[in-house]
């Protein structure tokens, strides 16, 4: 199964100035730059990994695939796939948002109402994550056990 994690006000600080991640590899994080990661990705993505799921990220920005896949290895998280605004326009003839069906994602962590609301339109599922919510790596968490085929909880 795929998640993917949109990136702006959602895994990046945008309005609200959430808790950050510390990076994996302070040093090189440091040296490359970039932006930091929002408190919790890693915990999360190593419990996805552990149910057998790919980690994507679907963005509306322009941000290169290189520089998305670099802010994640900082952190220790290997990407299976990245769409930015680019792909999606090359790929996607719904006219969406996002269309995570598009690239066989079947769940999309994202902060705008307008993208749930596509989803119901266009059947697909999206876990809306505020980015005020501090809790939303155990409500992530939930949603991706009741997803997993036989509703396995190995990380605990």
């Amino acid at each position: 199964m795929r998640i993917a994690f949109d990136l702006d006000n959602t895994l990046i600080r945008g309005a609200h100035a959430f808790a950050l991640e510390k990076p994996k590899y302070k040093f090189l994080a440091k040296l490359l730059g970039g932006e930091p990661l929002r408190a919790g990705i890693g915990e999360l993505c190593a419990y996805c990994r552990a149910q057998g799921w790919e980690i994507w990220v679907y963005t509306t920005s322009y941000r290169s695939v290189s520089y998305i896949r670099r802010l994640f290895w900082l952190h220790g998280i290997r990407l299976a796939g990245v769409i930015n605004q680019a792909r999606h326009d090359r790929e996607v003839t719904v006219r969406s948002t996002k269309y995570p069906p598009q690239f066989g994602i079947d769940l999309l962590l994202d902060d705008a109402a307008g993208v749930r609301l596509e989803g119901e339109r266009y059947g697909f599922e999206v876990l809306l994550i505020s980015p005020m919510d501090a809790d939303w790596v155990a409500k992530a968490r939930a949603v991706i056990t009741a997803k997993t085929p036989g509703g396995c909880n190995a990380a605990g």
